[in-house]
């Protein structure tokens, strides 16, 4: 077994500051279009000069604020054009950036702000002015939105101050300067501060350009769709700004698939739901057309083509039988075509982040003609990591190390990361603690390299179960197994000092509502529509019952006995983005769910 993979050196480079990037491409790129900014008119072109000079415009503006080199600055607003302007405004002021996540409670709000004092803050609207002023009421606020104290304002303020200031405090900073406090999604129920400096974003901004030169280049265009407030979709603006990829933002989660059609990416990061909405777009318009069956032979015949590219790679002569390349054929002429101009028709790749993915969804996707490059990363690591390779694509692996980084397992099968993306420490030192082993980061992650340095992921070590036979169970693989169904958004695996295991399915509202429809079981909807308990509401309808009893019994036939679950409950909570049970990347927080839902674990247990 491979225990340490390295990916290659960086190359040589001129570049140690986030601003450098912007520098070198203002200079060698001025005219070429960097963004797509969103206004009541459409979308308008930015050229790269024109948003460097909205960017020092607003340094100037934040300099006459008071700013100084190494002030935090606050920014909590959706992903907007506004947002990467004031990223780089703070930076070319000498400012550190703290994001905070639109959707954060009061309760994160006035954590991030009492943590890190922020000089100021940028609010994207009202919602987010009232926020961090409730917070914070002597904090000086700003806003993206236009009125009295708007951007604009704040710009116009600095009229009188000399760009040479700007350029002086630029240069001030160094590779080992924070650039930026970042806090951790928080799935455990506790985010931690961490410094992420210029040195880190700049390495792993090269190390993405040297590692996927085919899909980063000038001549791409992506949708950010992401929260800016996560490194990794910050990770992915710089990469653009450096490579010339023309950028434009979507803040609403909502609007994303119809973005792509108005956008027409090339390249797009994505989490994993939302290519699960995607596929439940195509079998929403089969049923809808009463050809569901087919559709469902298509995906089979999708999935089934995936793999045989992927088995071609190892073996390029590899023919695939006659029957699946017929069935290929008239599918894609059916139904994959269709699918691909959903996304705007010109996605050459889609990298995958932020969660896990299935490796049946990943080779769907490359059976109808969508690629998915799947990558690993944490805050803590800049983002990226490791990543698959056009050429390469393994469903169910994260890939190999990137330029500039190592991966080490060690001797519990916990990932351990070292490299240029890797964090210096947390803002409080308490939490270094246990941070670092032998100059690598412990990121908590339990995983294997393969011959190849491919990195594949077991789970997360906090989440091994001990029953009360003292069998270690990782939940994730039988978890993941019941999420594949439409009907369940996110699936607990219980029984930690029980004799048995048990779980929680917290049901996907969307899903339940289209299968009551199909299904005639429209007494469901009104459940769907009840005031929610803070433990969650109990869906204990027979027919949902026996229709969740399916993916039950799938995920329990892929896994050992000591594995399997024996009774399941199906719940009702929130899981969007502004839930207390859901990161706002849309990861579970488990320790808070399970806390909340202890009546109904118990329930699991009591006498029958």
């Amino acid at each position: 077994m491979t225990l340490e993979a390295s990916g290659p050196a960086l190359a040589d480079h001129a570049f140690g500051t986030v601003t450098d990037l912007l520098v070198h491409r203002v200079a060698t790129a001025p005219d070429h279009v960097a963004f797509g900014r969103r206004t009541d008119g459409g979308l308008v072109d930015v050229t790269t000069a024109a948003f460097a000079a909205e960017c020092r415009a607003l340094a100037r503006g934040l300099v006459a604020c008071g700013v100084q080199p190494g002030d935090r600055v606050a920014v909590m607003a959706p992903t907007r054009y506004e947002w990467a302007v004031a990223d780089f405004a703070i930076w070319l002021a000498g400012g550190v950036v703290v994001p905070i996540y639109e959707t954060a409670s009061a309760r994160q709000v006035a954590h991030v702000l009492a943590g890190t004092t922020p000089r100021l803050a940028l609010a994207g609207g009202a919602e987010h002015r009232t926020a961090l002023a409730e917070a914070d009421p002597d904090l000086p606020l700003w806003t993206m939105d236009a009125g009295p104290d708007d951007l604009a304002a704040l710009a116009a303020s600095g009229a009188d101050v000399d760009l040479g200031e700007v350029e002086r405090r630029r240069l001030l900073a160094t590779p080992d300067d924070v650039a930026t406090i970042v806090h951790t999604s928080g799935t455990s129920g506790r985010q931690k501060a961490a410094r992420i400096t210029h040195g880190n974003l700049v390495g792993v901004v090269r190390g993405v350009a040297q590692a996927y030169e085919e899909v980063v280049h000038d001549r791409a265009v992506t949708i950010i769709a992401l929260p800016l407030a996560h490194i990794l979709a910050r990770g992915l603006q710089l990469v653009a700004v450096a490579a010339g990829m023309k950028v434009v933002h979507e803040g609403e989660r909502t609007r994303v698939v119809a973005a792509f059609g108005e956008v027409r990416p090339t390249f797009m990061v994505v989490v994993p739901q939302l290519l699960v909405k995607i596929r439940q777009a195509g079998r929403d318009r089969a049923a809808d057309a009463r050809i569901g069956p087919v559709f469902r032979l298509a995906e089979s015949t999708a999935v089934a083509w995936g793999r045989h590219l992927e088995a071609r790679q190892d073996d390029p002569g590899r023919r695939a039988r006659p029957a699946l390349r017929l069935r290929h054929v008239f599918f894609d002429r059916l139904f994959y075509r269709r699918m691909r101009r959903l996304m705007g028709d010109r996605v050459e790749w889609l990298l995958s982040g932020a969660a896990g993915l299935d490796p049946t969804l990943a080779h769907f996707f490359r059976g109808i003609g969508v690629p998915v490059i799947e990558g690993y990363g944490l805050t803590e690591t800049t983002a990226p990591a490791t990543g698959l390779r056009p050429g390469d694509l393994r469903a169910g692996s994260v890939g190999t190390p990137l330029p500039g980084t190592t991966i080490r397992i060690a001797d519990d099968g916990e990932v351990l990361v070292r490299g240029v993306g890797v964090l210096p420490g947390y803002v409080d030192p308490a939490d270094d603690a246990d941070a670092f082993v032998d100059g690598f980061f412990r990121t908590g992650d339990l995983g294997s390299l393969d011959d190849a340095g491919r990195l594949t992921l077991h789970g997360r070590r906090k989440n091994l179960i001990v029953t009360a036979s003292g069998k270690n169970v990782a939940p994730e693989p039988w978890e993941d197994a019941v999420t594949r169904s439409p009907l369940v958004a996110h699936a607990v695996l219980v029984g930690e000092g029980r004799s048995h295991l048990t779980a929680l399915l917290l049901v996907d509202p969307d899903g339940v509502r289209r299968w009551a429809q199909q299904s005639g079981n429209t007494d469901v909807v009104a459940h769907l529509d009840a005031p929610l308990p803070d433990d969650g509401l109990v869906l204990d309808h027979p027919a949902l019952l026996a229709r969740l009893q399916r993916p039950f019994d799938r995920a329990n036939a892929e896994v050992s006995r000591a594995e399997q679950a024996r009774a399941f409950v199906p719940l009702l909570v929130d899981v969007t983005a502004a839930s207390n049970f859901i990161t706002p990347t849309l990861k579970l927080r488990r320790d808070t769910l399970l806390e909340a839902a202890a009546r109904h674990i118990e329930a699991l247990y009591a006498p029958h």
